[in-house]
C-alpha cells in the first residue's frame, strides 16, 4: 500500500503584535502574499508557542509589548528554536535599541512605521536565506 505525504512548502510566519489593527493589518498583507501566519497578542504568547515548537519559519515581533517585551523573547530562545530567525518591529528605533536586538541574535530589526511591501520584501529574503541553510 502506497501512502501519500502532504508536504506543506508554505512558509510558516509566527507574529506577535500587540496592537490588534496593526497585527490583523499585517497577517492580511502577509498571508495575501502566499505565507501562512499565527498571531501572538504578546510576548508571553510568542514564548509559549516557541517552547510548544510551533513550527514556523520565520518570527516577526514587536519590540515593546505588555508582559514579556520581544527583546526578553528574544533572550530566552534556546534549544530547538533558537535557530528560528526573528525579526524585530519597534515605533522606538533608536541605535541602542537596534544594537540590542542585534546582539540578542534578530536577523533584522524595522523601524514603525513601515512600508508593507517592505516587511514582505524582508520576510521573503529572510525565509529564502533560511532555506539555503
Amino acid at each position: 500500500m502506497i501512502e501519500a505525504v502532504c508536504l506543506d512548502l508554505t512558509p510558516k510566519i509566527l507574529l506577535a503584535e500587540d496592537d490588534p489593527e496593526l497585527r490583523e493589518l499585517l497577517a492580511l498583507v502577509l498571508e495575501s502574499a502566499g505565507y501562512q501566519v499565527s498571531q501572538c497578542s504578546d510576548g508571553e504568547q510568542l514564548l509559549a508557542r516557541l517552547e510548544e515548537c510551533e513550527p514556523c519559519h520565520l518570527v516577526i515581533s514587536d519590540i515593546h509589548m505588555p508582559g514579556l517585551s520581544g527583546l526578553e523573547v528574544l533572550a530566552r530562545r534556546q534549544g530547538r528554536f533558537q535557530q528560528i530567525p526573528f525579526i524585530c518591529m519597534t515605533a522606538f528605533g533608536d541605535a541602542r535599541t537596534h544594537n540590542k536586538a542585534r546582539r540578542l541574535g534578530a536577523v533584522a530589526t524595522i523601524d514603525k512605521p513601515f512600508d508593507l511591501d517592505e516587511m514582505i520584501a524582508l520576510a521573503g529574503h529572510v525565509c529564502l536565506r533560511n532555506d539555503q541553510h
